[in-house]
């Protein structure tokens, strides 16, 4: 009935398929609750909880709430500007890779794939700057979120690497009130 599995091959696919799957039903449930979390969230700011659930748009939503979109655009620009950067650095470093390969050993390395090696570098530390610049501008909205809802800057920190947890507390906590836009930030 069963086919006769030999060695521990076998079991090691089936234990990672059902590792796989409790993995994609955990990050499935994760997200329900962070979405749960921005709904009420965002009903607590006053604003269509539907807002708090659309990718990309429930952020710009801050923006426009406690800030402003041009900020918003800035960030997305600066990551849009990362994201070109890095695959550029990636593939120049595959061109330098593959051209270094016809290198006889014991020669130097031509001048042009040292040159693109380079090129990439200098590309991968711009990605790193834009990185960097992207990060910058969606903390500061997290930090007018936190702000906003009378929190300190460590909630900031949550809504920034733990969504998942920290929306869903702002949105279910009673005690946790809205007082709206507060100029914390210099700009």
């Amino acid at each position: 009935m069963f086919p006769i599995i030999y060695g521990y091959g076998g079991a090691a696919s089936i234990l990672s398929v059902l590792m796989s799957v409790v993995s994609l039903i955990f990050s499935h449930l994760l997200l329900g609750v962070q979405l749960i979390g921005c709904w009420f969230t965002y009903k607590k700011m006053h604003l269509p909880g539907w807002k708090g659930i659309i990718p990309l748009y429930n952020v710009y939503v801050l923006f426009e709430e406690l800030w402003e979109t041009r900020y918003f655009w800035r960030g997305v620009i600066y990551f849009g500007i990362f994201a070109l950067s890095f695959i550029t650095g990636e593939v120049l470093f595959a061109v330098s890779g593959v051209s270094s390969l016809a290198v006889v050993p014991g020669v130097p390395l031509p001048t042009s794939v040292i040159v693109v090696m380079i090129i990439g570098i200098l590309f991968f530390i711009a990605a790193l700057v834009m990185l960097i610049l992207s990060f910058v501008v969606f903390f500061k909205i997290y930090h007018k979120t936190a702000k906003a809802f009378g929190l300190k800057t460590a909630w900031a920190w949550g809504m920034m690497f733990v969504p998942y947890i920290m929306f869903p507390i702002i949105g279910f906590n009673r005690n946790i009130i809205y007082y709206g836009p507060i100029n914390t930030i210099k700009e």
